[in-house]
């Protein structure tokens, strides 16, 4: 595997992980406020995950 493919394989997933996140943002972040916390700042990560592998 080259590094464009394991470029590829981790950016599908950071993608996907941040797609889970922000399709249930609602019930997760109903939960309670720490839930709401946790949710925010696993998605502030991915995001930043995806700004870092973009430069």
């Amino acid at each position: 595997m080259n590094d464009k493919e394991q470029f590829q394989i981790e950016k599908n997933k950071i993608q996907k992980d941040l797609l889970f996140y922000l399709e249930f943002y609602k019930e997760l972040s109903s939960r309670s406020p720490q839930m709401k916390k946790v949710v925010d700042l696993e998605i502030k990560k991915l995001v930043q995950k995806l700004k870092e592998l973009g430069k």
